[in-house]
């Protein structure tokens, strides 16, 4: 536990006078809770990647009550190395005693089982956000993505070119975003807003979950995704391999620069508006607006930040990753924010569907 010069938030001074008036400091001068969390982060975040990557993590789940002794010996770690994590991710919050041994506490141990996102989401972090972060400081001076730099050379300009055709780190973003997107797929795709025969086009629909989603719950619907050709290519083949696949269809663009194909009763834009600064969705928007056939709509899905500008902490911790990997541009939006851009782009009567861990559907209709 790092020593801070504060008093940490667990501890109780005395109740007396004293005690009382130093409880009243702490929440008037600092909160020590921030500061520790953030200090600790890096420490709590390897834990528990170490926990994972030596199997520690899905013994404690799948062996609930197992003891430092008994984890080193199916895991083969050192006892003392394991006994060393297991504090670690007690002090975290993540594990607690079951008899003489540990546990996952019961509310994470459902999130953190293999396959699930946030499992994704920590091979995604350690293995291609954690090393180009590392070049942080240099795109806060620059304003430039220095982390796709460090990763893929400077000659690189798209992060998302250059990881789709990364045979070790491609697979793992491509499980990353499939879990992430998931969350609230069904929930997007169930909505009503795709139903009747209608033709929709999904921006940026990488490898066509959503879109096949769509068709599995409304006959009527035919898919397009437009994404770039190297990612179209992999989004084929699995389309030809779909029940539905006469009404899925794929068409190679580059949304910055393309023209959109025309003539869509919808236009989908999901967890693509957040890679984009205010300018670029801008663009796209009329881009997108001018694609839409008339009285079509536009559906954008996607995390959001609060209208206030404070939180929650992931998605605002998110322009972080933005700056420094994915372009240099692109941060998680508030609704608001959102709405005005869809505005200035030609949109009105705008309809607001709050979806679980802060993402929300955004629907609009074509101003003509």
């Amino acid at each position: 536990m790092l020593s801070l010069p504060i008093t940490p938030a667990s501890a109780q001074p005395a109740r007396t006078l004293a005690g009382g008036l130093r409880r009243l400091l702490q929440r008037l001068v600092a909160d020590p809770a921030p500061l520790e969390r953030t200090i600790s982060g890096t420490l709590a975040q390897r834990s528990l990647v170490a926990a994972a990557n030596t199997g520690i993590l899905d013994a404690l789940i799948d062996r609930p009550g197992s003891s430092e002794k008994e984890l080193a010996a199916l895991c083969h770690c050192s006892p003392y190395g394991v006994d060393i994590l297991l504090q670690a991710l007690a002090g975290a919050g993540l594990l607690s005693r079951s008899g003489q041994g540990w546990r996952v506490r019961h509310a994470y141990a459902p999130l953190l089982r293999r396959d699930t996102f946030l499992r994704t989401w920590l091979d995604y972090t350690d293995t291609v956000i954690a090393p180009a972060l590392l070049s942080l400081e240099d795109s806060v001076r620059h304003g430039r993505p220095e982390g796709l730099s460090r990763l893929y050379g400077h000659d690189r300009q798209n992060f998302y070119a250059a990881v789709a055709g990364d045979p070790v780190n491609g697979p793992i973003f491509s499980r990353f975003m499939r879990a992430y997107s998931s969350i609230n797929r069904e929930a997007v795709a169930r909505h009503s807003v795709f139903s009747g025969p209608l033709r929709i086009l999904d921006l940026g629909g990488g490898d066509g979950d959503l879109a096949m989603a769509i068709v599995n719950h409304h006959p009527q619907a035919l898919v397009t995704v437009a994404d770039l050709p190297v990612v179209i290519e992999r989004t084929r083949r699995t389309f030809d391999a779909h029940p539905e696949a006469s009404r899925l269809h794929t068409v190679g663009v580059d949304l910055l620069q393309d023209q959109l194909p025309g003539g869509y009763d919808i236009i989908l834009c999901a967890h693509v508006i957040d890679i984009l600064s205010p300018e670029e969705i801008r663009g796209l928007l009329t881009r997108a607006r001018q694609a839409l056939a008339p009285k079509g709509k536009l559906v954008v899905f996607t995390p959001v930040t609060a209208d206030h500008g404070r939180g929650p902490l992931i998605n605002s911790l998110m322009g972080i990753y933005f700056l420094a990997l994915a372009r240099g541009k692109g941060r998680f939006y508030s609704t608001r924010t959102l709405q005005q851009l869809a505005a200035d782009s030609g949109f009105r009567a705008f309809r607001d569907v709050p979806l679980p861990c802060d993402e929300v559907l955004l629907i609009a209709k074509r101003q003509d």
